[in-house]
């Protein structure tokens, strides 16, 4: 019998420390992702993480800092953008006042445009 409370006494503790660490690990990876998706910058300069690559970019692309271009309200015109190799690329924008419905990458991807 007093085995029997031994062996509990040694078990339950086991049993929620193993408990504790798979909720530890999920809670970890739940709040990753939920950064991941919302775009959180500081996760490529974190100490916590290691970032060894980036998926959804091109070869060669590179993480900046970079400045928001506003353009006044009805106007058609081009930002000066330089390119990763060095030139200079001047995109024609044409600013609107409806919202984007969505946007779909065409790079790389299996996934076909939403339906609108």
């Amino acid at each position: 019998m007093s085995s029997v409370i031994v062996g509990w006494i040694v078990v339950i503790p086991i049993a929620v420390a193993i408990g504790w660490l798979v909720w530890f690990i999920w809670n970890n990876n739940r709040k990753l992702d939920a950064r991941l998706a919302a775009g959180d910058f500081a996760l490529l300069s974190s100490p916590s993480f290691k970032v060894t690559e980036v998926i959804r970019a091109p070869a060669g692309s590179r993480v900046e800092q970079g400045t928001l271009q506003v353009l006044p309200p009805n106007t058609t015109g081009y930002i000066r953008q330089q390119l990763p190799d060095g030139r200079i690329a001047l995109i024609p924008v044409t600013t609107i006042h409806q919202p984007i419905k969505s946007v779909h990458s065409t790079m790389r991807t299996n996934q076909q445009p939403p339906e609108l």
